[in-house]
């Protein structure tokens, strides 16, 4: 051992007692307990794996949002399913909690009313006092939010297009589905129109 080496492990041991403290006990791990044995160190605590399965970004703007079975997020949204049908979190600036049911989404300057007819869905209700429509069809998406209108075609499984040219909203695993996550996909979807 070089000579730097032997000063800093001698510093490291001789801290305590520089400080005026006294040196504790050996940790749990090296502690021998009834048998002789070393008791086993305490296992990290595991985070849950938060996977996104869909998300949707609105082109040429390159807005996204990205969704997963109980989150929601992206640079305009952060929602957390809180359970018993409430979602927690902030979507465009509106913070709190949202009450959602099969047909509604509703809470602070949110109010959405959901209709399933078949493959078809729509979507309507103010967000933050603007009136927002959507209506998504196997062949197509037809948004309004406040004065912004979109009349897309689906041109590929994964791309509503304006055609021949125009703004576009490109979808990608569970939202490029026929039956995308509710409501992850309608709050993925208000924040990037």
């Amino acid at each position: 051992m070089d000579r730097i080496s032997a000063l800093l492990v001698a510093h490291v041991v001789a801290m305590p007692v520089l400080a005026g403290e006294e040196p504790g006990p050996p940790p749990a791990a090296t502690k021998p307990v009834e048998g002789g044995k070393p008791a086993e160190a305490a296992s990290a605590p595991t985070q849950a794996v938060e996977m996104m399965v869909g998300e949707v970004i609105t082109l040429p703007y390159n807005r996204s949002s990205a969704y997963g079975p109980g989150r929601v997020r992206g640079p305009a949204v952060n929602l957390t399913d809180a359970g018993n049908g409430e979602w927690k979190g902030n979507i465009k600036d509106l913070n709190g909690v949202f009450k959602v049911t099969e047909t509604r989404i509703s809470g602070a300057n949110l109010n959405m009313v959901m209709d399933r007819d078949g493959e078809e869905w729509t979507c309507q209700g103010t967000v933050d006092g603007k009136r927002v429509r959507i209506v998504l069809s196997p062949d197509g998406l037809v948004a309004r939010y406040d004065n912004r209108l979109y009349d897309l075609k689906r041109v590929a499984p994964d791309l509503w297009a304006t055609v021949p040219s125009g703004p576009a909203i490109r979808v990608k695993g569970d939202a490029a589905g026929r039956s995308p996550y509710y409501p992850q996909f309608i709050f993925a979807l208000l924040t990037v129109l």
